[in-house]
């Protein structure tokens, strides 16, 4: 696993937030972006990250994220997907609400897990978790729209292994110079 995150101002604190927390069978990861970026940006993401933080592995993530939203209420609010990934199964759980992204890229072909329409702590709509396989070799990438979506992610990591000056480094091509920025890598 690797992960990266950048301020807009390295004065300011991120307003994007990542948490990674093992799980029974698995792991939970999570990527949050806090609407705009600065304080208020980063207290709603690390409210967002602290809720995940607490909320039982077995809830289903519709729950998780009606409850995050009810609790983000008084914020900001934030784009957020999370991914539920049992190494029992082999399988993974995602669902995401806004301008996040996650991918899922096997044998060099990239897909483009769903995003519903919305804010956590504003209200969305139409929230779908995806139940995808996962098989060894496959990378999972979230990132923020602080990430230009042009990047040739699939040659970037051709003959890599996670790791955080991975993502580090990735982030510091990648980044658009107008917002935060996080990348969250995991290969399976």
């Amino acid at each position: 696993m690797g992960q990266a995150l950048r301020a807009l101002h390295p004065a300011e604190p991120c307003g994007d937030q990542i948490g990674c927390w093992r799980t029974a069978d698995g792991w939970r990861l999570a990527l949050a972006d806090g609407l705009g970026h600065g304080y208020e940006a980063h207290h709603a993401a690390t409210a967002a990250m602290q809720r995940l933080a607490t909320t039982a592995a077995s809830a289903s993530l519709a729950s998780i994220f009606a409850d995050c939203d009810q609790q983000l209420l008084h914020t900001r609010g934030v784009a957020l997907a999370v991914v539920d990934l049992s190494l029992a199964t082999a399988h993974c759980q995602h669902a995401a609400v806004g301008n996040v992204r996650t991918l899922l890229i096997r044998d060099g072909i990239v897909s483009r897990l769903g995003s519903a329409r919305g804010i956590v702590g504003a209200g969305f709509r139409g929230l779908h978790p995806e139940c995808v396989a996962i098989h060894p070799g496959d990378w999972l990438v979230l990132f923020s729209d602080g990430i230009r979506e042009n990047v040739d992610i699939v040659a970037a990591l051709a003959q890599q292994t996670p790791s955080d000056a991975l993502a580090a480094r990735l982030l510091a091509q990648w980044a658009d110079a107008r917002d935060d920025a996080s990348l969250l890598l995991y290969r399976h």
